[in-house]
């Protein structure tokens, strides 16, 4: 955008919009051409650099559309369109693009997270602190002396740490005791549907490469696509169908294999940028009435679960029976 006057084609290169776009903004007197008929002699419309530069702002998203919103709160778009009929999701449609979209502010999505039961029993993680960006299992270690410690116990902001030499102490002393530890960045939520599991016997040492390979899965995929829980002595690791990218076999040969031992449904296959792990999840279609829909929904809020949530409980205990 370097002329005073710029062309169809660079105002659409510009706005990142195809031509015949721009064509339906001018049509619209959205956008407006110097020259009526400056196309029949420079064979395109001319336009203001400031004129082009409003529209773009004018174009600018007023916030965060539905699908946005649904892949922040971990659930299907026409479920953010309910919340928001149902009103306990302020959103407000406004004109973007040449559409009228819903969009919800920021601090909207902030109220309802706060409110909704759905979403504080989401966001609670009992191997994740918000608050410190802390991980269960994660790996600490000290800046000058080089010793490795790692987050045994975790809660919230309160927790323990191990060290190879045995000593243990509070996580609130971590930072002062010369520990630091690798920060893990937050990943999109994958919108696949289902988790691929694997079941460890909880490691005693603090070196176990189980505890490596559950890091590892942290950092490729952060809290927002796991889940972590424990009973009987073992770790059940839940992960989303997912491509961990730049895993191959010549450099996690011992990873891939633990994590081939340990699965319990699912798959693993090497592919030439990563590896995918998918689980094999299929579609089941039931026809049930209204009435008995309605009841389902109901026993489903009541445990504060998703309908289908509540569904796939029922045929698994059904199953295990």
């Amino acid at each position: 955008m370097e002329h005073s006057l710029l062309t169809t084609k660079e105002v659409a290169e510009y706005l990142n919009l195809s031509v015949q776009t721009i064509y339906k903004y001018i049509r619209e007197k959205r956008l407006i051409p110097v020259y009526e008929d400056s196309w029949q002699i420079d064979e395109t419309h001319l336009f203001k650099k400031e004129d082009v530069e409003a529209l773009k702002a004018a174009l600018t998203k007023p916030g965060f559309t539905t699908g946005e919103v649904a892949k922040q709160l971990q659930v299907h778009p026409t479920t953010v369109t309910s919340y928001i009929k149902r009103g306990e999701l302020i959103a407000e449609k406004k004109p973007y693009k040449g559409r009228e979209l819903y969009f919800i502010t920021e601090e909207a999505l902030a109220a309802f997270k706060e409110k909704h039961p759905m979403q504080r029993k989401r966001d609670k993680k009992n191997f994740y602190s918000k608050e410190t960006n802390l991980y269960l299992y994660q790996k600490v270690i000290h800046k000058n002396q080089g010793n490795i410690g790692r987050i045994m116990e975790l809660n919230g902001d309160e927790g323990k740490v191990w060290t190879e030499q045995g000593e243990i102490f509070p996580l609130e002393e971590l930072y002062g005791r010369g520990f630091t530890a690798k920060e893990i960045k937050e990943r999109p939520y994958m919108t696949k549907r289902g988790y691929v599991t694997f079941y460890f016997k909880k490691p005693i040492h603090i070196a176990s490469p189980v505890f490596n390979v559950i890091e590892l899965l942290y950092h490729k995929l952060s809290y927002r696509n796991i889940k972590l829980s424990h009973y009987d002595g073992l770790i059940k690791l839940e992960i989303k169908p997912c491509l961990l990218e730049d895993i191959h076999e010549d450099t996690h040969a011992y990873e891939i294999k633990l994590l081939e031992k340990h699965m319990k449904d699912g798959s693993i296959e090497q592919r030439h940028n990563g590896l995918l792990i998918d689980n094999d999840l299929e579609i089941l279609t039931v026809h049930i009435s209204g009435e008995r829909k309605n009841k389902l929904k109901q026993l489903a809020q009541e445990q504060r679960l998703s309908l289908e949530q509540y569904v796939l409980k029922l045929i698994e205990n059904r199953l295990n029976e």
